[in-house]
């Protein structure tokens, strides 16, 4: 399949989306969560892949994972667009296929936050792929009798060839982030439960908050405000689905206004942080 001249367009079904294509830019252009997980292919340009803590140079083939817990962003290094093609699930809807021995979530699952989330896909695997990605959108894009199991065999179909990707091709790659900015996140990782303003992060590692604030917009292309907003609503979103109160997740992630927190988190995900704990 050729995508050369193609637009970015995306085809939604309630529980999946898929999108194929190329254009400059992503269609969420910061820093990211969101609560379906996402497979990324990446399929030509020069782009960097950001996710938690490390940042990727990305070839032909890459494929990157995201869980609902993972920020991430795509940034691209070139005015020209970039081919990918990425679906989004939720994972509930793959529960009931995973078994004893296979467990379809396990690449998205089975690991720390921000490790491990590169998988390499030779092009004898990209063409079986993308043949099953195009199968995938066409279902999601009909409205014939049945085309709603379809789309769900071939996600099932796709999940089984990603964790044997994952198992096989994975490693341990060399982000691009330099140490001081490793040392900054690893910092803001460990003390959510603060007031982590570019001041604070600054202090506690004894450089100029200028210094590091251009460090980290030159790094990853986004902002340290908007890397801890994000983290802090990543583990309130963990801490509301273990069954924690709204009021003790607001104090365990570090907002110091409970106003400010309910209006933040419905920003981000869309719904009140009440709602979320009870839908998860």
């Amino acid at each position: 399949m050729t995508m050369k001249h193609a637009r970015y367009h995306q085809t939604f079904n309630g529980d999946i989306l898929a999108g194929i294509g190329n254009s400059p830019i992503s269609p969420t252009r910061d820093f990211h969560i969101h609560d379906h997980y996402e497979i990324f292919l990446f399929l030509g340009g020069s782009v960097n892949g950001f996710v938690d803590q490390y940042s990727y140079p990305l070839e032909r083939g890459n494929v990157l994972l995201f869980n609902n817990h993972e920020i991430h962003k795509i940034i691209n290094l070139s005015p020209e667009p970039y081919e990918r093609l990425t679906i989004h699930f939720k994972a509930p809807l793959i529960y009931p296929f995973c078994t004893a021995t296979t467990n379809l979530l396990a690449c998205f699952q089975n690991r720390q936050p921000g490790e491990h989330n590169l998988a390499r896909m030779d092009e004898p695997l990209l063409t079986e792929y993308m043949t099953l990605a195009s199968l995938l959108i066409a279902a999601l894009e009909s409205e014939q009798y049945g085309s709603e199991v379809l789309a769900l065999t071939y996600l099932i179909q796709i999940l089984v060839i990603v964790n044997e990707l994952y198992s096989r091709t994975r490693s341990a790659v060399p982000s691009i982030i330099s140490s001081h900015i490793q040392l900054a996140m690893s910092y803001i990782d460990n003390h959510l439960h603060l007031n982590l303003s570019l001041e604070h992060i600054a202090g506690e590692l004894n450089v100029n908050k200028y210094y590091l604030s251009h460090l980290f917009k030159q790094q990853t292309g986004g902002t340290i405000y908007r890397y801890v907003l994000l983290k802090k609503i990543a583990l309130s979103k963990q801490l509301l689905a273990a069954g924690n109160s709204v009021s003790d997740t607001c104090y365990l992630s570090g907002f110091n206004d409970y106003a400010n927190f309910i209006r933040t988190f419905k920003n981000i995900t869309g719904i009140p942080p009440g709602k979320y704990g009870k839908k998860s």
